[in-house]
């Protein structure tokens, strides 16, 4: 493989999704460039690049070889029992609160809309993440009902949408959900099981290239809708070149709605960037919050 056509195909990439490869991360590239011009007969690298450049398609399939796709259920447990014992609760009385004094002041009801959860898991993989979400959000708020719930689940990778939307999961991939949660959400069977109906509704899955969202692009399907409460963008910083990492830092803060919430991946605290979020001490694990003015004033 002549090394000029790899590093244009490599630069696409890279411009295309923010991804750098470096490294052996190199090797495993140029690896999966072979595998997918043998797949369409292609005679060479370059007639593979000229062929990637003009087909939308194959770039879907590479960036579905290319991505790392490791996840599971409860990944980092400490984070999700502070989410659940802590931050839904906490927001389920701040929201109750505000909702009842505006309502004391002759508010209408249907204006109201502080009960309104928004959450992004950006780099959702297969669907085990969210899903996790969803379980402790109707686990640890006490009237689920009373709130407009929406996890937006996000992911390059068409095939790895493609399974979290079905919600069905193999035995083998069960074994971190714990027993109870698995009888009270989802359907099993020989095989595996299947989330229910409650919990699959609250989450929507959607392409997402956080390279768009890097550079202030609308294109992601995750913005237009406002701030988020709680943003998790785990493991997936590892994936991008250092300066690339502080313009993601800087967009995950920018769809951060203020008093809201990011969570970080074991290996990505944020102390090397520049960066206005405030560090969860309390939590004993990478939880941050986006300190400012609330959209009711108050500083949070």
């Amino acid at each position: 493989m002549a090394d000029a056509v790899f590093d244009e195909i490599r630069q696409h990439v890279q411009d295309r999704t923010g991804l750098y490869f470096t490294g052996h991360k190199r090797g495993l590239l140029k690896s999966k460039l072979q595998q997918r011009a043998d797949v369409l007969a292609l005679p060479d690298m370059a007639a593979y690049r000229d062929y990637l450049l003009n087909s939308r398609s194959e770039e879907i399939a590479l960036l579905d070889l290319i991505t790392t796709n490791e996840t599971c259920f409860f990944r980092n447990p400490r984070q999700f029992d502070y989410l659940r014992d802590h931050i839904l609760p906490s927001l389920e009385e701040e929201r109750g609160n505000v909702s009842f004094r505006r309502l004391a002041m002759g508010e209408h009801p249907g204006r109201l809309n502080d009960m309104r959860l928004r959450i992004l898991s950006a780099g959702c993989s297969t669907g085990e993440e969210p899903y996790t979400i969803a379980m402790m959000v109707l686990e640890g708020l006490r009237y689920p009902r009373a709130w407009n719930i929406e996890i937006v689940a996000g992911d390059l990778s068409e095939s790895c949408l493609e399974v979290a939307r079905r919600g069905f999961y193999d035995t083998a991939r069960l074994m971190g959900i714990p027993k109870a949660l698995q009888k009270k959400y989802m359907d099993g069977t020989d095989e595996g099981a299947t989330f229910r109906e409650d919990v699959r509704r609250l989450v929507r899955f959607t392409r997402l290239n956080l390279n768009d969202v890097m550079q202030g692009g609308e294109g992601s399907d995750i913005s237009p809708l406002g701030g988020f409460d709680i943003v998790l963008c785990r493991n997936v910083m590892i994936y991008f070149s250092s300066a690339s990492q502080q313009l993601l830092v800087d967009a995950l803060y920018r769809i951060t709605a203020p008093g809201g919430y990011l969570f970080t991946g074991d290996a990505e605290p944020l102390h090397l960037f520049s960066h206005d979020f405030a560090p969860v001490r309390e939590a004993g694990c990478l939880i941050y919050r986006k300190t400012g003015s609330d959209t009711n004033g108050q500083v949070v």
